[in-house]
């Protein structure tokens, strides 16, 4: 299975809105993306993990980072669940954050309870993130950051007009993800 580096980000969205699920309030109908729109989004990604902004992500920067997206993860969760925000989540609050099957649906869930694996970041792991690391210097520049996220922006958009569509992003991501296996 092919997974995508964290700082791919920016294709992750392109990809994200491929998905077979009906638009909802949380999740509005994909848009048309821009070349540029993933250059930014890249790079508002890669601003977050370089914290000492010296201009590169070393494993350890993108370790601290991870670790505390995770946590402010969490913390949102716990708040989802503690609807009258006293600090502690009564049974009636965790009943009212499932829905009627009695299955919970944490954040990243799609239709049918399926999970997408781009949303929860895969390849984010050492090999992931020095896999970018194009000069092997043991740090990741944002040029090498966003190398992948615009290549695989520029294998979508098939009429080379610098616009991914939602045709087009469903076409790369199927492609992506290769044919159905037969049963």
């Amino acid at each position: 299975m092919r997974t995508l580096p964290l700082f791919a980000a920016g294709f992750a969205l392109l990809a994200a809105a491929a998905a077979p699920a009906a638009p909802t309030p949380d999740r509005p109908a994909p848009k048309p993306m821009t070349r540029a729109e993933v250059q930014q989004k890249v790079a508002e990604r890669f601003a977050k993990w370089d914290t000492n902004r010296d201009g590169k992500v070393t494993q350890a920067e993108f370790d601290a980072a991870r670790q505390a997206m995770r946590a402010e993860r969490g913390e949102k969760r716990f708040a989802r669940l503690d609807a009258d925000g006293n600090g502690s989540v009564t049974k009636a609050e965790f009943a009212a954050a499932h829905d009627g099957k009695g299955a919970a649906r944490p954040e990243g869930k799609r239709d049918g309870g399926r999970r997408f694996a781009h949303r929860g970041g895969p390849g984010m792991g050492r090999g992931g993130l020095m896999a970018m690391d194009a000069n092997k210097d043991g740090a990741v520049t944002l040029a090498e950051a966003a190398a992948r996220p615009l290549a695989m922006f520029d294998r979508a958009d098939t009429n080379k007009d610098g616009v991914v569509t939602p045709e087009e992003r469903r076409a790369a991501w199927s492609a992506m993800r290769g044919p159905k296996p037969t049963a």
